[in-house]
Formats: structure tokens, sequence, C-alpha cells
């Protein structure tokens, strides 16, 4: 029974994501494959059959990294599309060799490799996703719902499948069965599926486009004193105006207020603040809230309240970035003020 609840809801999460209306549709397509090829490994307990079904393998993950991509880098690249071709040869493979081939030659040419590939592709997935989440920093001051960190969570996942799997594989080996690693399989599976569907269905599109054309030669810039100085004005104006009360500035809403090239003003904030622009304006905005808890004619707000006057758009990034800068909650400080 739990493997068809988690077929059915893999399907309807999976049809659910590519007919949603959004920026990101052609990523959520490679995510609804993704949930459809992961429920497909299920069919064979499903229907009790041994009969063939299509080979997941080598197609489950690949589809993850393609979402990745997409989302990271606005576009898949021809050649990424190549990183499906394992998953056609094993199912060519899998269709030839006999029923009784023995399992070491099955694990030669099919387990080793599939072990190695996948591996391959999930670490490559925590390092895109790393560093998508420094490009991000660099262009938003509100990262709620842009962040693909959620999916460090399935990489984790895919981790522990293959623990159990070589585990599975080396009881199977001396003849052994393990009802209990099946079962945890199960249930790994499952919380993929709701952990896609619900962070799948919550993503927004935080893909960085590139602010010139590829054949454009992007020439460095280069800080010296005087920009320092216009750096200074910079955050002058910014604290005169408190243009940090925005909650939706961007990097680009702030290089038009102030009138400053984007590029440049990021690589000024990169070169003197030695952070970025999402931690430099939720550090006006932290102190932004101490003055206002400060001030007695707040005294009936709650927390949050004075939050979001500060800028902040939600209560789990304020409370995350106060506790970022202070070392503290927002709710021990403000018992260590009132003390």
């Amino acid at each position: 029974m739990l493997e068809v609840f988690i077929f059915t809801n893999a399907i309807f999460l999976g049809v659910l994501l590519s007919l949603r209306p959004s920026r990101i549709k052609h990523a959520n397509l490679f995510l609804s494959l993704f949930l459809f090829s992961l429920s497909l490994e299920l069919l064979p307990d499903i229907l009790e059959e041994e009969g063939y079904f299509l080979e997941t393998s080598f197609l489950t993950v690949p589809l993850l990294f393609l979402y990745v991509k997409q989302l990271a880098s606005a576009k898949v690249r021809l050649g990424h599309y190549l990183l499906l071709i394992p998953a056609l040869l094993s199912n060519v493979l899998v269709e030839i060799l006999p029923p009784e081939s023995p399992d070491i030659l099955v694990e030669i040419l099919v387990q080793i490799p599939f072990y190695t590939f996948n591996l391959y592709l999930l670490f490559s997935m925590n390092k895109s996703i790393s560093e998508h989440q420094r490009s991000l920093e660099d262009r938003f001051a509100n990262l709620e719902s842009r962040t693909l960190n959620w999916v460090k969570g399935l990489v984790w996942i895919f981790l522990s499948f293959h623990l159990l799997w070589v585990a599975e594989d080396i009881l199977r080996f001396i003849g052994l069965d393990s009802p209990a690693l099946a079962f945890i399989s199960e249930l790994l599976t499952l919380l993929s599926v709701f952990w896609v569907g619900y962070h799948g269905l919550s993503q927004v599109d935080s893909t960085i486009k590139p602010e010139n054309d590829s054949k454009t030669v992007k020439v460095p810039v280069i800080t010296n004193e005087a920009h320092r100085k216009s750096f200074e004005e910079v955050q002058q104006k910014i604290e005169l105006n408190k243009l940090y009360l925005n909650q939706e500035l961007t990097l680009r809403t702030l290089a038009q207020q102030v009138d400053i090239n984007e590029k440049k003003l990021s690589t000024w904030i990169n070169e003197f603040t030695d952070s970025n622009f999402y931690h430099m304006i939720n550090s006006y905005r932290i102190q932004e809230f101490k003055l206002q808890l400060s001030n007695p004619e707040n005294r009936n707000l709650s927390l949050l309240g004075i939050a979001q006057n500060a800028g902040f758009r939600n209560k789990s990034t304020f409370y995350k970035v106060f506790k970022e800068f202070e070392g503290i909650t927002p709710s021990e400080y403000k018992r260590s003020v009132l003390s």
C-alpha cells in the first residue's frame, strides 16, 4: 500500500508542477519528469511482476541536475542533454542481456557505472547550488523562495539511497534479504516526493541572467581611492533616504536609485565592505530594527511588526539574519535590552 501511495502522489505532484503557470515552466518540466522517473522505480513492486520495465537508474538524478542547471544559469546547454545517454544505454543493455546473465556481469556493466555517474552528478549539483547562492546574495536582499538550498536536502537523501543500495547489493551477494533496508528506501522515496512537491511549487525564478551579451568582452572594474569615496557617498544616500526599508530592494533597483552602474556597484560592495549586497542591506535593516525596538512609541508592536518596518519581508528571513549578525535571537536581544 505504501508503494501505491507514493506512486500516486508522485504522479499527481508531477502533473501539478508541469501544469503550473510560472516563469520557470521549463525548469518545472524537468522536476516533473524527475518525479515521474522516481515513481516508475516502484512499478515492479506495485504490480508484483519481475518483467521488464523502463530502467530509470540513470535517469532520475540527471533530471534533477538539469532542473538545477536551468534555474542556476537560465538555460540548459545542448551538452547537458548528453547526460541522458546513459539512461538510454542502460535500457538497451538490460534489454539485450540474457535473463540468465550472472550477477557479477550486471554489477560490472550497470551498477558500478551507475554509482559513479550519480555520485558525480550529486556532488556537481551541490557545488552549483553553492555558487548560485553566492550569486543571489550579490543581487538580492531577500532570498526566500529564490535559493536552491532545498535541493541540497535531496542531494543528501540520494546519497543515503546509494548507501542503502550498496548495503543491499552486499547482502544480496551473500544470499541475504533485508526487508528493513527496503522499507527505509521506501520512506526516503516518500520524503523525496513530498520534499520536491512542497519546495518545487513554492520556488520562484532564481535565474541569474548574464548582464551582457556573451560576445561582449567583460572588462574587470578596477577600484581605487576615488571609487572608495564615491561608494561612501552611495552609503550616505542609502542611510539618509533609508533605501533599505524597501522590502523588494534588489541590486538593480538600488543602482538605479543611486545612479550607479549595477556591475560597478556590486564590485564596490564586495571590495569595500568585504561582503555582498545581501549582507550589506540586511546589516542596515538590523540596525534599523534595534533603533525602532528602543523607541517607546513601538512598545505595542510585535518583533515581526518592527522587523517589517525595518525592511524585512517575513519572520523566517528576519530571525535567520538577526541570529547570523548578532549571535542571539531577536527575543533574547529584546530581553537583554529590557533588562
